[in-house]
């Protein structure tokens, strides 16, 4: 069956975005190129680098290149002035990539970046001027990479109020509207539940071995492959687990909102946010289940 013209929103989740490739690949396999692309935070990289006219197949290269240590060359730590991480390194990358002064009207996909205007909350989709600008904006996440001063605003990560960008396509004329959404979670429940408080006594034990603040956080996430909570969670886990909150239940919002014709939800459960060197395995994951979720809805229309 034909789709149309397609239009694709590639969500934000850090290192979790690399499954967007795999995506893609699925995608291809069944002759789907989309005639609009729209990407928030990882996702807009993603998607800069396919609007650019980067092969499926030269994406995966660059991604499977990045190991621990190019990943800690690309993001080194910075003096917190605005961020923890510095950006330079990776939007040098970036222009290398996609060109420094390649305009985003100029892509031969349409294409549009989601930020936030920082200083009032609103919702900005770049679809003009410098691709790296509009990338750099997309993925600056608040209290980790500093905001990018643009045309008087502080431009800070999309994914604060759309992290899925269903919504930033809807002025293209497309005949099919596609999510790749890689924050699958189990679905929260829309409404709240009311119940008896009954505080537990905790028993919490600090983890042997943790040397340094990486060992400190991988030991915090694995709290959330437990089964049962034995003790109060660390300060990371708080703001980890926090962080998926929100981000799923703002792209679940989306779905309900903009009604896609199909939303591939990718299953990255057993990554980390900041795991860039995972990229082979990302890009599996991503290909199997688009793979099979795609052929499962081209099969039922």
């Amino acid at each position: 069956m034909s789709l149309g013209k397609v239009a694709l929103a590639l969500s934000g989740g850090g290192a979790l975005g690399l499954a967007h490739v795999g995506a893609l690949k699925a995608l291809e396999e069944r002759q789907i190129r989309p005639s609009f692309l729209a990407g928030t935070s990882a996702g807009s990289i993603i998607g800069a680098l396919y609007a650019r006219g980067l092969s499926v197949s030269e994406i995966e290269d660059i991604v499977q290149s990045i190991d621990r240590k190019k990943t800690i060359y690309l993001l080194p730590p910075s003096l917190p002035l605005g961020g923890l991480m510095d950006t330079k390194n990776f939007m040098s990358f970036m222009e290398e990539l996609v060109g420094k002064e390649t305009l985003i009207e100029d892509l031969e996909i349409p294409f549009v970046a989601v930020t936030v205007d920082f200083r009032n909350g609103n919702i900005l989709y770049l679809n003009k001027g410098r691709l790296v600008d509009a990338v750099r904006a997309s993925i600056s996440i608040p209290g980790v990479f500093k905001p990018l001063k643009a045309n008087g605003s502080l431009l800070v990560d999309g994914g604060l109020r759309e992290n899925l960008p269903l919504r930033a396509l809807k002025s293209f004329d497309y005949d099919t509207l596609i999510g790749v959404n890689v924050l699958k979670t189990p679905k929260l429940k829309m409404e709240g539940l009311y119940t008896e408080i009954k505080t537990d006594k905790p028993n919490y034990k600090p983890e042997n071995g943790a040397d340094n603040f990486f060992e400190r956080i991988l030991n915090a996430i694995q709290i959330n492959k437990l089964k049962k909570l034995d003790h109060l969670p660390r300060l990371t886990y708080v703001g980890y687990q926090s962080i998926l909150i929100l981000l799923s239940e703002l792209s679940n919002k989306e779905i309900l909102a903009c009604n896609p014709d199909l939303v591939l939800e990718i299953d990255m459960s057993s990554f980390n946010l900041w795991e860039f060197w995972r990229g082979k395995e990302a890009i599996d994951v991503g290909y199997n289940d688009a793979r099979i979720q795609l052929e499962n809805f081209l099969n039922n229309s």
